[in-house]
């Protein structure tokens, strides 16, 4: 008992710890490198571990920098009895020149192999040599800046060698993400469009709380939650035409709030694909959301819920390139605030 005590402790200090490193390495560096999302991955007959890793150009100048075909040239591992980078896929690469924009970040995927099956949480330190190219010198000049950048994730498993997510995976993973700079040229909300697209919900027609059971991502059984019809309206006050992505089945993801235990629901889409919304000059755009209120919300809380307003810039069109919901993270616009009664 007191083995496993002890072992949570040191977990949630690494992650703790690793959060940490995170923000302060964003609040101080040119470039740095955040880890993301882990996942499964599988191909060539084989299984792998894999990690999102964004590498942030968070300069005003362009970064060139020595990247690659096979992202996995470019990082390295803390040895460790479970995983390494896996070797076998990168066999017929080769080393390019990269460019990153200004404020704009590179997003990369590292495969792990597994050497055995955990049976504990285990931490990976993610290093990268980030060798910059010196304009107006040689043209294969480098340079090693700050030495290695570096982040970590934490991979979890029981006792059982099962792979899991824990609770608060999410909420730290959000953490992190809010410092993710954008790998596609999105368009970002400057202070005179937030002025000029507005979000509002109209109390006087929110819905009763009606008794609901929902499937929880984190376990998969389920919960008892009230679910209440909230109508948000997106007020378009310019005089221009406003033109923003969302998908045909996963729209629910470009909309949050700001309260603990107050949340949409989320569903499967077995067709689902990004699509463009037109609104008019002075027109709105109306959306009737089932916001979810856990058991332990009390009454008189208060929440806004948030819209992310990926705007088309021009006369873009839809690409198939561009997969709008990667980038809810970005363009928040807010509603008036809500009480629940």
């Amino acid at each position: 008992m007191r083995r496993k005590f002890k072992s949570a402790i040191i977990i949630i200090f690494l992650i703790t710890h690793f959060v940490n490193i995170t923000l302060a390495q964003n609040s101080k560096s040119l470039y740095n490198i955040i880890a993301g999302r882990d996942g499964f991955s599988s191909f060539d007959g084989k299984n792998y571990i894999s990690i999102q890793v964004y590498l942030n150009n968070n300069s005003n100048d362009t970064l060139y920098y020595q990247g690659a075909d096979c992202y996995n040239l470019l990082f390295s591992i803390n040895r460790n009895p479970y995983f390494h980078l896996a070797d076998d896929i990168c066999h017929r690469s080769k080393y390019l020149k990269t460019v990153i924009a200004p404020h704009r970040a590179q997003k990369m995927e590292l495969y792990l192999a597994m050497d055995k099956t955990p049976d504990r949480n285990v931490a990976i330190l993610i290093k990268m040599n980030l060798n910059k190219f010196i304009i107006g010198k040689a043209k294969n000049s480098k340079e090693v800046l700050y030495g290695n950048l570096s982040d970590s994730v934490v991979l979890h498993y029981n006792i059982n060698h099962q792979a899991y997510w824990p609770k608060d995976e999410f909420e730290i993973l959000d953490k992190k993400e809010r410092f993710i700079l954008p790998d596609k040229d999105i368009y970002l909300l400057t202070d005179v469009d937030r002025k000029l697209y507005t979000l509002t919900v109209e109390k006087a027609k929110i819905g009763v709380p009606v008794d609901t059971t929902i499937m929880t991502i984190e376990n998969n059984k389920p919960k008892k939650v009230r679910t209440v019809m909230v109508p948000l309206t997106l007020h378009n006050n310019s005089e221009d035409t406003l033109r923003f992505y969302t998908m045909t089945c996963s729209w629910y993801t470009f909309f949050g709030t700001n309260g603990s235990g107050i949340s949409l629901p989320s569903w499967g889409c077995e067709k689902n694909i990004p699509e463009i919304v037109n609104v008019a000059p002075h027109k709105e755009y109306k959306r009737n959301l089932n916001i979810n209120y856990y058991p332990y919300v009390k009454s008189g809380t208060r929440y806004r819920i948030s819209m992310s307003l990926l705007k088309v810039p021009g006369n873009a069109k839809l690409t198939w390139n561009f997969w709008p919901d990667e980038y809810v993270r970005f363009n928040k616009i807010w509603s008036n605030e809500i009480t629940i009664p």
